[in-house]
């Protein structure tokens, strides 16, 4: 059987994706009473969580053309062997950590974040499953609904439109 190796326009694809759900989900949030919030629900905080989420994706997509094939090989393999809900978790643990300061200078461009994310995969070992298509897989690496799960924080209490497609519950699974 023949797999096809993702490619940097996947790469694109996905990430060009997932900012378009965090700018729909933040017009969604403005479209909300703020009697639907929590008392303790900082607009500021989450539009600015988002707005870098963004800003981070935009410098990524601007550097993916430079993926080495090795990098989209290891990548194509986490995405036929692992869980989507468990690269999706590890993923958005990873964008947390850069967005908020903790491990930039790490994963700077596409090639180093995404290189850390699938090495952080395979060295948890957890979700393990075949995927059909690689591409497919990593369509499911984001929700179109709180793609950042900020309505999960305690903090937020506000309804998600729709239900997602994962929770966290799902990425708690010990491999297979």
């Amino acid at each position: 059987m023949s797999t096809k190796t993702l490619s940097t326009a996947d790469i694109k694809t996905f990430l060009e994706g997932l900012s378009h759900s965090i700018e729909l989900d933040q017009i969604y949030v403005d479209s909300l009473p703020r009697e639907r919030f929590s008392r303790t629900y900082d607009d500021g905080l989450w539009r600015d969580w988002r707005r870098d989420h963004r800003a981070f994706i935009d410098k990524l997509i601007a550097s993916a053309d430079r993926m080495s094939p090795s990098t989209l090989l290891r990548l194509t393999d986490v995405a036929l062997s692992f869980d989507p809900a468990v690269v999706e978790h590890i993923m958005l643990e990873t964008f947390a950590g850069v967005v908020g300061g903790a491990y930039a200078e790490d994963c700077e461009t596409a090639q180093r974040f995404f290189k850390w994310v699938g090495d952080e995969v395979v060295r948890q070992g957890r979700g393990k499953r075949a995927n059909g298509s690689a591409t497919k897989a990593i369509s499911k690496w984001r929700s179109t609904v709180d793609p950042l799960l900020i309505a999960q924080d305690p903090e937020c209490g506000y309804p998600v439109r729709g239900a997602r497609a994962r929770s966290r519950r799902s990425t708690n699974r010990s491999a297979v």
